[in-house]
This record gives structure tokens, sequence and C-alpha cells, in this order.
């Protein structure tokens, strides 16, 4: 049966056209794992301002004949931003000639019943998803690189541990202290870490994220140290000790990592109003088939002052940077 690359091109194209919210379905479907722990804000073009108000006590005794507030109102701003990003993919009919593709080729049928258009599709956002798996986490942004021909992989936006990095040395997290991990002490360090965590912010955190291999390791040793007990909930989740909270194990996060964060802090940034993720165009060039297609991405911190980040630095004291900020953001806690 001859192949005809122009009727793959229409097919894929006619597929495309009669589903226009594949693409940006598949981005938002949860199938990349920080999805599932983040919040997701859906209408980031390029940067998104982050506002807090931090209002200082309010509540006095009702006897007092003057008006006497505490403090202002002190308002915090962070910008955050989101990374364009594009897919190029190409399919040569040529490799697909001999095999099973040929025959899912059905003529006759319709473009959304045609089986190789589907599977090209499916390969397609398969590969997407997986590539956005590694760079979500792995992903360290170098403006340099873009438009290197060939290609550089891993530079087209910021991954988690980058994130984590700068916040780390340039941003300001309430870091608590604790000794560095290994495998005899992490169940120490974990409890250690939580019972460190701020307590007026201790009913806002409900997990607490490590390593994928950091996990194992909590695990295993837990259960050597205390034999079956309820580490685990009906769902396979391990819970911590004291707060039960989740202890989620993040692939390809850097090992000996512990941070946490309160609820709706840990944000997925997308766009789906000016830049919604899509496929642009399907061109055949010099016989062969290229897809192209674009879409927005980022993931960060609404506030570095919520995210909660263990350190072994013997010269990082626990809480902010400074006194000033701890009196600031944790006035309960720093008198």
């Amino acid at each position: 049966m001859p192949f005809n690359i122009q009727d793959l091109r229409t097919d894929i194209r006619n597929y495309i056209n009669g589903n226009k919210s594949f693409f940006q379905g598949a981005l938002l479907s949860g199938d990349i794992f920080l999805s599932k722990h983040t919040k997701r804000l859906t209408k980031i073009n390029g940067e998104y301002a982050s506002i807090v108000a931090l209002v200082g006590h309010v509540v006095q005794s009702y006897y007092s004949k003057t008006f006497t507030p505490f403090d202002d109102v002190v308002f915090k701003e962070k910008v955050l931003k989101t990374f364009r990003q594009k897919v190029d993919f190409t399919l040569d009919p040529a490799e697909v000639l001999g095999t099973v593709f040929a025959e899912m080729f059905d003529e006759g049928k319709k473009p959304q019943d045609k089986t190789v258009t589907k599977e090209v599709i499916k390969l397609v956002i398969a590969k997407i998803i997986d590539d956005l798996n590694w760079l979500s986490v792995h992903g360290v942004y170098d403006a340099t690189k873009v438009g290197a021909n060939p290609p550089v992989f891993g530079v087209s936006m910021n991954g988690l541990n980058k994130v984590l990095s700068d916040l780390s040395t340039a941003g300001n997290p309430y870091f608590v202290p604790g000794d560095a991990i290994t495998d005899t002490n992490i169940v120490s360090v974990f409890t250690k870490y939580e019972k460190g965590l701020p307590s007026m912010a201790k009913p806002k955190i409900k997990k607490i994220f490590t390593s994928e291999e950091d996990l194992e390791i909590y695990q295993e040793a837990y259960d050597d140290q205390f034999g079956p007990r309820a580490t685990y909930d009906a769902n396979g989740m391990t819970k911590t000790r004291f707060g039960k909270r989740e202890i989620v194990g993040i692939p390809g996060l850097t090992k000996g990592t512990i941070f946490s964060t309160v609820e709706n802090n840990f944000l997925e940034l997308v766009d789906v109003v000016e830049n919604p993720a899509q496929i642009t165009d399907i061109q055949v060039n010099h016989r062969i088939v290229d897809l192209l297609g674009e879409f927005s991405l980022g993931y960060d911190f609404g506030f570095d002052q919520y995210v909660y980040l263990h350190t072994s630095d013997a010269e990082k004291d626990e809480g902010l940077s400074t006194l000033a900020e701890n009196k600031l953001w944790y006035p309960n806690q720093f008198n």
C-alpha cells in the first residue's frame, strides 16, 4: 500500500483541528509529577505578581479609650515568571513503512478514527510529558543556549532543584537547621525537622517533600527502628510521626533535600489565555512531517518566607534572614 505523506499531514492537521484542546488538556492532566502537589495558576502571561498583606496584632482591651493601633499593614510582592517553550517533532514516513504504523493508515476512515494519527499524537504527547517531568525538576534556564543548533535539552526552564538552590543562596526561606541526612539518622532528621516547623504554620503544612531515594531510605529505616507500625495510610502514603503529614518523594530531587510550605504556596504557572498549549503547525519538508507546538510553564513558590527548608549548614540560624523579617512574618514565634 502506498504511503501518502500529504494524506498523513492532512489527517494529523484535521485531527488537531477537531481536538484543539488536546495539548492543553494533556499539559493540565496531572501527568507531570509536580502538578499533583502544586496550586495551578492558569492566566500567567510571562510574569505574575504574588502579593500578601502582613497585618500585625489588632486585638487589645476594649476598655482603652483612645484609638491605639499596633502596626500598619505591610504589603509584600514577589514576581513569578513562566518559561515559554516550543515543541519541534519530526516524523519520517520512510521509517514508518514496513512497521505496524503503516498498517494503521486506514484509508477511507475519518482522521479522528485513523489509528496512525492517534498513535503519532499519543507518541508526541507522551514524550512532551516525559520531557517536562525531567525539566520541572532538573532544568536550569540558560538564555545563551536559546536557539542553539543543534538544540540543547534541559535549558528551557528552571526546575525545582534550581528553584530551591536559588532560594537557599539568594532568597529568604525559613531555615530549619539539622544534621545532614545519612542512612542511619534519617528518621531523627525528619523528626527534628517536623518539630522545628513554626508553630503557627504547622496547621497549614500538609506535605513534606524529599527526594524519592531519601523517602525509600526513610521507610526502610523507620521499619527497622520501630517495626511494623502505622507509617502508611490506606492509600499507601508515608506519614510523619507527629503531624501525620504526607512525605512525598520527588523523582530527581537532590538527595538530602527536605522542604515544605503552606498550602497553595507551591505554584504551577501556565498560560491558558494568551498562549495556551497548542500544536501551531504541521509542515511537510522534503518528505518529512514536522509538528510545531508551543506552551508556557513554570514552577515557583508564592513567597520564600513560607518555604521551610532543612539545612545542615551550621552557620545558618533558624528562621528567616534577619530578626526584623522573623518578627514581621512570624510575630508570635519571634517576640
